[in-house]
């Protein structure tokens, strides 16, 4: 019989271990580039604390609200997530990308939410028409419709790598939900190419030509990929003790965000890294655990989806440093920089920690 107060411990301990690393590596990176912003050595660290403390209110408010209040809301959500993302394209650019709802007192990317909408939705309706599910134009087509709006607007954005995510963890969810793999398919035959389409255009294409021959273009869209690359080799075994990076001195762009594993495995070594990851792997299969400890099958769906969006994100994060994957703007959870990713992440553990104590009701 799975022990509910273990598991839930497990998550907690797991998610607050990887927010304390995230802090230190923060600040060992984030402290140069603030002084060359002229800003305090701790500015970025103070406002990912603060996004910490935000991040831990929205969990525990998750963990008060019952799952069927997302279920019973859930084209409402749907909608505001919509608007949300149209409301973008209204806003500055940021770093020449519309993704963000800029406002006086706190900035957020409705792409974040967009994650929770795309599998709140899919686990309603996997759940709500499984004896439709083998029927493509009256249960697969329109569920894939409608996620497909999200992405699509996301894409727009762009956000290439927030896309991919919602992408890849739909098609998982239509598969465990029932869908017949031939559907499954035949939707990726389609989206594929569009996908590979989009990579062919603009600076896409730059990156994926980089990632293909980084050497090709080293003072241009291979250079992030080269000087991560050194970052992680010239960390050894053991790394170069914290503090002690080199790459983080304006050799490695967003060396605070979406490379920080870079700086990680340059100051940890691979033993470090590999540890990181081992616990992200160990979080990822204990709310796992969690999921399928739900009796109820949109319970399921939902944590199985929420628990995927976070290894997902963890494991394209990892890919891009390695050069295994062309480069994306995609945050570490609970690791890298950034409120909106954090926040939401955190709000992920807490439904993940309301759904253990519903099943704990119901044992």
């Amino acid at each position: 019989m799975l022990n509910f107060r273990d598991i839930r411990f497990q998550i907690l301990a797991s998610c607050v271990l990887l927010i304390m690393v995230g802090l230190v590596f923060i600040y060992s990176t984030g402290s140069i580039q603030a002084l060359r912003l002229e800003r305090s050595d701790t500015f970025f660290f103070f406002k990912q604390f603060v996004s910490v403390i935000i991040g831990f209110i929205a969990l525990i408010m998750a963990y008060h609200i019952p799952l069927d209040f997302y279920r019973k809301h859930v084209m409402t959500i749907f909608f505001i997530t919509l608007a949300l993302l149209i409301a973008v394209f209204f806003m500055p650019s940021i770093n020449g990308a519309k993704r963000w709802i800029v406002l006086p007192v706190y900035s957020f990317q409705p792409s974040e939410l967009a994650k929770f909408t795309a599998v709140l939705y899919l686990a309603h309706y996997l759940d709500k028409k499984t004896d439709r599910m083998w029927d493509f134009m009256k249960g697969f087509l329109p569920a894939t419709l409608l996620v497909g709006i999200l992405a699509a607007l996301i894409i727009l954005e762009p956000d290439f790598g927030t896309t991919f995510i919602i992408v890849v963890v739909s098609f998982a969810m239509f598969l465990v939900g029932g869908a017949r793999l031939s559907h499954i398919f035949g939707v990726v035959g389609i989206v594929l190419p569009i996908l590979m389409s989009a990579l062919l255009f603009g600076y896409r294409k730059g990156r994926l030509l980089s990632f293909l021959d980084p050497w090709g273009d080293r003072y241009g869209g291979g250079y992030q990929l080269i000087q991560s690359l050194a970052a992680v080799g010239s960390g050894g075994i053991a790394g170069k003790g914290l503090g002690n990076s080199t790459q983080k001195l304006f050799f490695l762009p967003e060396a605070h965000t979406d490379f920080i594993y870079a700086i990680i495995a340059e100051e940890a070594g691979l033993i470090g890294a590999s540890l990181l990851f081992l616990l992200v792997v160990f979080m990822f299969r204990t709310t796992l655990k969690a999921a399928f400890a739900n009796e109820d099958r949109f319970k399921r769906l939902l944590v199985f989806g929420i628990s995927l969006i976070l290894f997902v994100q963890s494991f394209v994060h990892v890919f891009v440093v390695l050069g295994l994957m062309p480069t994306k703007g995609i945050t570490l959870p609970f690791v890298s920089y950034g409120g909106s990713a954090m926040v939401f992440s955190l709000f992920f553990v807490g439904v993940i920690l309301r759904s253990i104590e519903e099943s704990r009701q119901c044992a």
